[in-house]
Parts: C-alpha cells; sequence; structure tokens
C-alpha cells in the first residue's frame, strides 16, 4: 500500500491496466530480457494507480516491502538532516524504480516522493525475488538497474564537488532529456515539473542562486521555457558548456543490449 500523504494532497484511487508503452524507458527494455521473461514481468506489472503530486510512496528511515515504479509522471528520492535541509539524490522519471534497495533492505534511509500526478506500479518484493529466481534475464535487469543508478549517483556527486552552478544545471538538463528520451538530433524539448526549489535541492544550491543561473543559460540562448516546457535549442552547445558525455548512461534503443554503449 502506498505511504503517507503531503500534507493537502490526496491519493487518486482509481486503478487500470498500464499502458503498453508506459515502461518502455527503463525496466522492460533492458536488453537481458527474453521474450517469455518480458511477458512475465508485463504480467507482474500489469495494474497501476494513480496518485497525486506531493504523495510519499516511502516514507523517510521506514521499511518498505514493495517495489514502487513510476509507469507515468515524475518522483523524487529524498533525505533530510537533523535541521530539516533536504537533499535530492535522485529524480524518478517513467520507468524507473523508485526503491530498489527494497529488494534487499528492510529499511530505508531515503524517502520517495511524487512531483506531478503519477501512475505507480507496486511489485511486492517477493514477487519480485521470486521472478528473479525463475528468470535470469529479470535477475540481470535488477542489477543492471542498480548499477545504472550508482553511476548516476557518482555523476552528481562530481557535479557537487567539482562543477560549477552553471555547469551543475547544465549537466542535469543534457542528463534528463537523454533519460527522458527527448533528444531529436541538434536539440531537445521536453516536460519540466522540477520548481526552483526542487533544482536547489539536486544541485546543492540556493534557490535564489537556481534563480540567477537560469537565467544565465537563458541569457546565453542555452535554454528556453515556456509553460513547464524546456526546449534545448542547440544540445552540442549545452553538452560542450556541461562537459556533458551521455555514454555513462549506457542507454541503448529498445531490444538492444545495455551494453551497446559502454
Amino acid at each position: 500500500m502506498i505511504g503517507g500523504t503531503h500534507p493537502g494532497t490526496a491519493v487518486l484511487t482509481r486503478t487500470e491496466p498500464r499502458p503498453q508503452s508506459s515502461l518502455r524507458n527503463t525496466l522492460l527494455t533492458s536488453g537481458f530480457l527474453s521474450r517469455e521473461e518480458q511477458r512475465a514481468l508485463e504480467d507482474a506489472l500489469s495494474l497501476a494507480r494513480w496518485v497525486g503530486p506531493n504523495i510519499d510512496l516511502v516514507r523517510e528511515g521506514e521499511g518498505a516491502d514493495t517495489l514502487f515504479i513510476v509507469a507515468e509522471g515524475w518522483a523524487f528520492r529524498y533525505t533530510t538532516t537533523r535541521e530539516g535541509n533536504r537533499q535530492l539524490p535522485a529524480l524518478i522519471l517513467p520507468g524507473d524504480v523508485g526503491n530498489l534497495d527494497s529488494l534487499m533492505f528492510d529499511r530505508l534511509d531515503y524517502g520517495v516522493r511524487t512531483i506531478t500526478p503519477a501512475k505507480i506500479v507496486a511489485l511486492p518484493r517477493d514477487r519480485a525475488l521470486e521472478l528473479s529466481a525463475r528468470h535470469s534475464g529479470i535477475a540481470r535487469t535488477f542489477t543492471w538497474l542498480g548499477l545504472l543508478e550508482n553511476v548516476i549517483l557518482s555523476r552528481w556527486a562530481q557535479s557537487l564537488g567539482r562543477r560549477s552552478a552553471a555547469e551543475r544545471l547544465a549537466h542535469l538538463l543534457c542528463e534528463l532529456s537523454v533519460r527522458l528520451g527527448a533528444d531529436n538530433e541538434a536539440q531537445s524539448s521536453f516536460a519540466f515539473p522540477l520548481t526552483q526549489e526542487q533544482i536547489a535541492d539536486v544541485l546543492g544550491l540556493t534557490s535564489v542562486h537556481v534563480n540567477r543561473t537560469m537565467q544565465y543559460l537563458r541569457t546565453g540562448g542555452l535554454i528556453q521555457i515556456a509553460n513547464r516546457i524546456l526546449t534545448i535549442p542547440d544540445l552540442a552547445k549545452l553538452r560542450q558548456a556541461a562537459g556533458f558525455d551521455p555514454r555513462y548512461l549506457h542507454i541503448a534503443g529498445a531490444g538492444e543490449s545495455p551494453f551497446a554503449l559502454c
């Protein structure tokens, strides 16, 4: 069952079959799955539930015996200090598992919260472990997802320690474009629901600093934002400014091996 709610929000209770394309980004296109294994995983992920924005799927420091997969919408992981300061160590996009650690750990040291209305698939840990035991391709897929999360977190740590504010933001936007499959030859455009406060909590900056940095990238013609749609008019130029190389994401096309870009 989905965890507690943030004040002022409500859980939407409508449950419906998952559209065929909802989990296309990662889980069902890892490249390790045979057709039989893909069908078995699709069956296990056949029902989804809509929840509202600002809903805690997992509370920080509590147990979770269910994997929450975002089929549509955005979410984030968060940790807080004793003083109440928040850091976002992960943005969870369509196809991502919000709490992969729950496969092995009974207690999580982070929380998972939705950013937008989101369609969530709940996969009980026992079912996930059973599928992994029966299907080596599914087990390898979960392992691959965990390794990919570690690679992304390593790049984020590098940004926090070694990149300027402009480089941090530019690198994050380049990464999101790739992960969302939004790159279109020389440019990119995608929905961008993050607030300046949330961006600040990802990049380790203040909201004021994020605002100034966004204005800097806009003034330089590197990004455009209108009606919560972010456009990158020149991908090559933004990637150069960020020092961004997409190969660390190891993203291949549907049905291709994830090792294609290694």
